[in-house]
């Protein structure tokens, strides 16, 4: 009988007091997961406090300042003992088993090189507009590792980059199904809120640029 593959999941953490320790608490739970890696990104309001309440169940690196959440995963990939990494966001209210399983079931049953899981409410599981863009996701740390610097620098435009290191076959687009977090105007004060969309999409953007750039002629 095989043994199955090691999972590390890596949480990006940024300012998410109210949702990241049930997040954590439903990882620590859960049987697929090996281990469980907190990157707090400069955070400034009580989350690095609910982080230590785990800390001697679960890795925690905290950054100093806000260096956005692709370098934060990368500093993650690189302490990752796992031979799978999953990718969970903090934000998440209602983060489950099932969601778990659904996430990880293609990659460690050798199904798919990559996950990409999207939440979805609609009936037939009917595929999310925004998938490309879901935090969700798990990738072989080898996949990964030797692209970790360029990683770290994309921010909100990780989801973009990740999206181009493999071939659309290879990956695995799964719906989370009724998976919910906060939108950030639900977390954040109105002038945050602005100010946080804007440099989003100016990330994202930037490295679609980047990308179309770099693309390989067909």
């Amino acid at each position: 009988m095989h043994k199955r593959k090691s999972v590390s999941a890596i949480v990006p953490v940024f300012n998410e007091e109210k949702t990241v320790l049930k997040v954590i608490d439903t990882l620590l739970k859960n049987n697929l997961i090996n281990e469980v890696i907190c990157v707090n990104d400069g955070s400034t309001d009580t989350s690095m406090e609910v982080l230590n309440q785990f800390k001697e169940k679960i890795e925690i690196i905290d950054l100093q300042k806000n260096y956005g959440k692709g370098f934060a995963l990368s500093v993650g990939i690189k302490q990752a003992k796992g031979e799978i990494v999953a990718f969970i966001d903090a934000d998440l209210t209602n983060l489950s088993d099932d969601h778990i399983r659904d996430l990880l079931t293609p990659i460690l049953n050798s199904c798919a090189r990559g996950v990409v899981g999207y939440p979805s409410s609609v009936k037939g599981n009917l595929l999310n507009p925004l998938s490309n863009f879901a935090g969700e996701r798990a990738y072989y740390k080898d996949d990964l590792i030797s692209h970790v610097e360029e990683m770290a620098e994309t921010r909100f435009g990780v989801e973009v980059f990740l999206n181009h290191l493999f071939d659309k076959k290879e990956i695995k687009k799964v719906p989370l199904k009724k998976l919910k977090g906060f939108l950030k105007h639900e977390k954040r004060s109105p002038s945050n809120t602005i100010a946080e969309y804007h440099s989003e999409l100016s990330e994202i953007i930037k490295e679609v640029i980047r990308q179309k750039r770099f693309a390989k002629p067909e």
